[in-house]
């Protein structure tokens, strides 16, 4: 039984609420919302791991490629940059998460193993979620990754030995900021249907069984 079918027998009944519902229900119900959203989190972290590693591994290899490829072609400083500036954002995109995660646990540990707590650690959790939800909140995360994604276009074009004033270099330009403008909108849209459709609700629930814990 989850939170959702305990506050459904909640309603049901004829006197509300917590005196007749058992509170090893409750906590049960919320341990086991909270392994669902653990489970989802090492999905999430794993599917940031392989992504940030994909960069950077794409970065070093168009470095390799400029360095030790013997084409005769002199190239700038200016050339060499590109990746490293890519595998850089990469890197630091990935120490900025990480930061962030961590800090949200620690936010997180200064509650204790009373229901009460339980209860107030969730809706921590669901007001992170829904400030990180914010379209500059998402602009500011997305922002090092739409970095390493341009020097991975001019980087490509670089070692094909064609230049920057080539008109065709703005084709893959203009397709990244039309691909980069959808992700961030499809991002944001689904971010903010989640937080009206499923935070906000599941918000209601948890204040309103605080509120008859504390009355």
């Amino acid at each position: 039984m989850n939170l959702d079918d305990l506050m459904e027998v909640w309603r049901s009944q004829d006197v509300a609420p917590l005196h007749g519902v058992n509170e090893t229900l409750v906590r049960l119900a919320l341990r086991q919302d909270e392994e669902k959203r653990l489970r989802w989190l090492r999905i999430a972290r794993w599917i940031f791991y392989v992504t940030t590693a994909f960069m950077v591994a794409d970065m070093a290899r168009i470095l390799f490629v400029m360095i030790y490829s013997h084409d005769g072609d002199a190239r700038s400083g200016w050339d060499y940059a590109i990746p490293v500036v890519g595998a850089s954002a990469a890197v630091l995109w990935a120490r900025m998460m990480y930061v962030r995660q961590r800090a949200q646990a620690v936010r997180e540990q200064r509650f204790g193993d009373s229901l009460r707590d339980q209860i107030n650690r969730q809706l921590a959790q669901l007001d992170y979620g829904a400030t990180s939800a914010h379209l500059a909140n998402m602009l500011g995360t997305l922002l090092l990754p739409i970095v390493c994604a341009f020097a991975m276009i001019l980087a490509s074009w670089r070692i094909q030995h064609r230049s920057f004033s080539d008109p065709w270099l703005s084709v893959p330009i203009v397709f990244m900021i039309c691909w980069g403008t959808i992700c961030v909108g499809g991002t944001f849209w689904w971010a903010r249907r989640r937080v009206q459709r499923k935070n906000l609700p599941r918000k209601r629930q948890l204040e309103a069984l605080l509120k008859e814990l504390e009355g």
